[in-house]
This record gives C-alpha cells, structure tokens and sequence, in this order.
C-alpha cells in the first residue's frame, strides 16, 4: 500500500487568529495533530501534499461575496501556516499545488498525481471540514467510482477543523456514510 498526507488550505488566512477567514480556536487545535501527521509521514519517507486557495479579488467567491478576500495571490495570508512550513521546510516529497474552488482535486494535478506515483490510501487533513474539506472528499470520491476502487480515503478527525461546529459534525457524518471515508 502507498499512502500519502493531503493538507487542504492550512494556510495563514484560515489557521491564524488573525486571519482573513480564521478557523479560530478550532483551526489552532488541529495544528499540534496535523504536525505529528507531517513528521511521521516524512520519517517514512512518504508524499506530503499541500493544496491551497489562491485567489485574486476577481474570483467569483470574493467577488460574488461568498466569503471576504483570503488567501490573495503573493499576500502572506495565503502562506502554509508558520509551524507547518518549518516541518515541511526541506522534504523532497513535499509538493504543493494551488487551488481555485473548494475541492483540491478540480483543476489541479492532485488526482493525477495519485494514479502516477500509485498511491491508493490517502490520508486527509485541512479546513474547513465542512467546505473544502468535504468538497475535496467529494472529487475523491468520485475519481473513486469512475476510475480508481482500490483509492482508499482516510480523514483525520483531530486533522479537520471549521469555524461552525455543527456543521463540522455532519460533513465528517456525510463523508463517512455517503463518501465512505474512513475517519480515522
């Protein structure tokens, strides 16, 4: 089994107290977890994949006012977060990609990625659970059914974080009894 770590929008914007669109106390919790995650999957000599919003004010969520500008292109909001980056700072197998729309495999070379380097257990953290997060659950789950069934799909409870409990609840819910995600 190949197995890689998937960070979806751990950056500045969404991690720091400060941020654009922070996670608040609930992204801040997950950062601990999330660096033992990185540090175990790089001892093991694993991929490390980092994909993150990258937006422009024209782009259609800031522009439509889904949610404020966060995470601009060449801005320091939309940087990995401080803690992360340093344990990633160095790693050959750390690849980052950026991302346009919530889920991380629309558009970017995450899923061909997977079916070149033959990964078939992907392990899964970032924010917002109950956006890209589960968003991104989604594109795997339907790269899944139309061209990859031995892809397994684990999600990292202590990993995920979003700025409404509630609905942090019930997409990890949906992803395990609808996408049929390990969470783990």
């Amino acid at each position: 089994m190949r197995e890689a770590l998937l960070l979806i929008d751990l950056s500045k914007d969404f991690i720091d107290m400060d941020g654009a669109l922070t996670c608040g106390a609930a992204g801040q919790e997950i950062i601990p977890y999330v660096r033992r995650l990185i540090e175990k999957f790089r001892r093991e000599g694993r991929p490390i994949l980092d994909i993150r919003d990258d937006h422009m004010e024209s782009d259609y969520e800031i522009r439509a006012g889904l949610f404020p500008p966060h995470c601009l292109t060449g801005t320091p909001g939309r940087e990995l977060e401080d803690r992360l980056a340093a344990a990633v700072e160095g790693y050959e197998g750390y690849v980052t990609w950026p991302k346009k729309t919530y889920d991380a495999t629309y558009e970017t070379p995450l899923l061909d990625y997977l079916d070149r380097e033959g990964i078939t257990r992907l392990h899964v953290a970032g924010v917002c659970t109950d956006i890209c997060v589960v968003s991104t659950g989604l594109g795997l789950y339907k790269h899944r059914v139309t061209k990859r069934g031995d892809l397994e799909i684990a999600v990292h409870r202590q990993g995920v974080a979003s700025f409404n409990a509630q609905a942090h609840e019930m997409a990890l819910n949906h992803m395990e009894h609808v996408l049929k995600c390990e969470i783990v």
